[in-house]
């Protein structure tokens, strides 16, 4: 009898804990699913538009609004009429929202057909980056993690963006290589643009810019006292460039520098190795034109070649940008805009805002 008693006892012992996980699942479950779900909303109300599973967001659509910026933009959205404001900035969002839909079509494309990248197509991205960069920079020996640094991305997001590139180029190689060029495109692309093959003048130039006359004085004074050029370089120009090229921006033309400068640099009596001074409209310049080349004028046989590879990137560019307009349409049923959720979210920030 005592025995059955304790099986009772453990049984309601028992079914008591069942009872209290249960009122405690009943509370905690909810809980943790709106919290859930709010936390997916938050993470989402920057999405702009969706290409299937692909994502456009808010920062990346700026960054690309810049990009596209023409030259002196914003000065001149202020000096237009609300209206053509208004108009001049939705042309500018919707072309950065074009190019950025194709360029998800292209990522959406490569999910679903299961193309995928290794390691070493990874890689190769790195080394190309690697490669324009030195040629950018006119230096051999490029840190390149520590120019990331000094620009403040991420070697994880850059190794992502690499990524994203190979990506790209495993999807639109075949599109390019696909292209082919007859002997009379390759002539008729030269007559057109025959001007463009033409050798201009070339200086080989040096670069110290500053904002005042009296700093550049003082430079000019070390240098003639022995200092180093691209030491006072990286020390003094307010060029953003200076600290990877140490003033030496390479052979440039005349038509690369502003005129008061090329009419300078480009002068017969210009000795070469020689610091000069010059003021132009910006501030001071000190240059040092250390080589210079007189201009040539190309023959079709001297630059076949060369038209060849140009008009093969100019039809391959345009192969490119129709095959991505055409996933962009096969897609279109799957293209939405922004967040079903966001009127609501909008009125949950402002009832926060209240409290």
């Amino acid at each position: 009898m005592a025995k059955k008693k304790e099986v009772r006892e453990q049984l309601k012992k028992k079914k008591a804990i069942r009872t209290k996980i249960i009122r405690w699942a009943v509370l905690i479950i909810p809980i943790i699913t709106i919290g859930i779900v709010f936390t997916w909303l938050y993470q989402t109300k920057d999405i702009v538009r969706r290409v299937g599973s692909e994502v456009i967001r808010e920062r990346e659509l700026q960054l690309e609004m810049d990009r596209l910026k023409p030259p002196n933009f914003d000065q001149q959205l202020g000096s237009m009429e609300p209206q053509d404001r208004r108009y001049a900035l939705d042309t500018l969002r919707s072309n950065a929202l074009r190019n950025l839909m194709k360029l998800k079509a292209v990522y959406l494309y490569a999910s679903e057909n299961n193309i995928r990248v290794t390691n070493e197509d990874i890689q190769r991205e790195i080394d190309l980056f690697i490669e324009d960069l030195k040629l950018s920079t006119g230096m051999e020996n490029v840190d390149f993690r520590h120019i990331l640094a000094d620009y403040g991305i991420p070697y994880r997001s850059f190794v992502a963006d690499m990524r994203k590139q190979a990506v790209y180029n495993k999807v639109l190689d075949p599109v390019r290589e696909a292209v082919t060029v007859t002997e009379d495109e390759i002539i008729d692309f030269y007559q057109q643009y025959k001007e463009y093959y033409d050798m201009p003048d070339q200086a080989k130039v040096k670069m110290i810019s500053v904002e005042m006359e009296q700093e550049a004085i003082e430079i000019m004074d070390l240098l003639l006292e022995g200092e180093d050029f691209g030491k006072l370089a990286r020390e003094r120009s307010l060029s953003p460039d200076a600290l990877q090229n140490s003033g030496d921006i390479g052979w440039v033309t005349p038509g690369e520098l502003y005129k008061e400068i090329a009419d300078n640099v480009f002068h017969e009596d210009i000795e070469f190795g020689m610091p000069y001074i010059i003021q132009a409209r910006d501030g001071f310049y000190i240059i040092k034109v250390t080589d210079r080349k007189t201009a040539t004028e190309s023959t079709f046989d001297d630059v076949r070649e060369l038209v060849k590879q140009d008009l093969l990137r100019n039809k391959g560019d345009r192969a490119v940008d129709s095959y991505m307009n055409d996933l962009v349409n096969e897609y279109k049923p799957r293209i939405s805009d922004g967040n079903p959720w966001i009127d609501f979210l909008k009125w949950l920030d402002g009832l926060r805002g209240r409290l």
